[in-house]
Parts: structure tokens; C-alpha cells; sequence
């Protein structure tokens, strides 16, 4: 998985979301990951699978809808695996505070 971040960030543009097409990717690449993610971890329970399947729902996907289009956009599909990399870690990130019992807001 280190390896897959590793060689994500030399497909990373520096101004990749200023557009908003790439926004909306970004968008519907959290939209398709999340559910997938929540699922994957509530039937396994495996924080590792659910990060993986949740970020190859959005992959296949975008790539899906890059297909569809009349000319294949790399940087569509980078938005869109960002939006589920996004999520992902916030989700992943979630699970690991709760069941290590971390308190983040204390009264």
C-alpha cells in the first residue's frame, strides 16, 4: 500500500482541483469509495481490504467513465482515485481512533 502512495505522488499535478471539472471528480471519486469502504469493513472487518476495495470501486469507475468519454483523461482519473484516497485515509483514520478508544474532544 506504501507503494501505492509512493508512486501516486509522481502522477500528482500541483493545481489538479483548481478546475472544476476535476472537482467534480474529485467528488464522485469520495461518493463511489465511501460506501464501498463501509461495507467492505463491516462484512470483514479488515481495514486493509476496505481501503483497497474502496479505492478500486472509484478507480473502475472513473475508468469507466473516461472510456465512455471521447478522449481518455489521465488527470480525470488522478481526481478521482484523490477524492477516494481522501476519504479513505479520513475513514481509515475514524476507525483506528475508535477502537484504540482516543479520546480527540474532552469535556
Amino acid at each position: 500500500m506504501r507503494i501505492l502512495f509512493f508512486l501516486l505522488a509522481f502522477n500528482c499535478y500541483g493545481q489538479l482541483l483548481s478546475e472544476e471539472d476535476k472537482q467534480q471528480h474529485f467528488v464522485a471519486g469520495t461518493v463511489f469509495s465511501a460506501p464501498t469502504y463501509s461495507e467492505v469493513y463491516l462484512r470483514t472487518g479488515d481495514i486493509g481490504k476496505a481501503f483497497g476495495y474502496g479505492l478500486l470501486a472509484s478507480t473502475v469507475v472513473g475508468i469507466g467513465k473516461e472510456t465512455i468519454d471521447d478522449k481518455f483523461d489521465k488527470r480525470d482519473l488522478i481526481a478521482t482515485m484523490l477524492g477516494a484516497v481522501a476519504i479513505n485515509v479520513i475513514l481509515t483514520a475514524i476507525l483506528i481512533i475508535n477502537d484504540k478508544g482516543i479520546k480527540i474532544f474532552s469535556r
